[in-house]
């Protein structure tokens, strides 16, 4: 890089744009990890409804922690990206 404060790469706000992921990788990211928390707390739940022969409890509380283990992922996830 150069001495230059005003070149590419050298702004300081946590990497050069090559080093950071995109935005749409970001959202692709959060996506992903949406999904599968509460797809785990769906399944989980209702693999312990079929196994326990219950009614739809174990399906209700697994989407809950499902949808809680989602929000406290999109907690971090925003926090990281407002330190960048």
């Amino acid at each position: 890089m150069t001495d230059d404060p005003d070149s590419v790469g050298d702004r300081g706000d946590g990497g050069s744009p090559s080093t950071r992921p995109p935005n749409w990788a970001l959202g692709l990211d959060l996506g992903i990890r949406l999904g599968v928390s509460v797809a785990i707390g769906l399944g989980g739940g209702l693999l312990l409804d079929n196994w326990l022969k219950t009614i739809p409890l174990f399906t209700l509380i697994g989407m809950v922690l499902g949808i809680g283990a989602a929000m406290v992922t999109i907690w971090n996830v925003a926090r990281d990206a407002m330190k960048r």
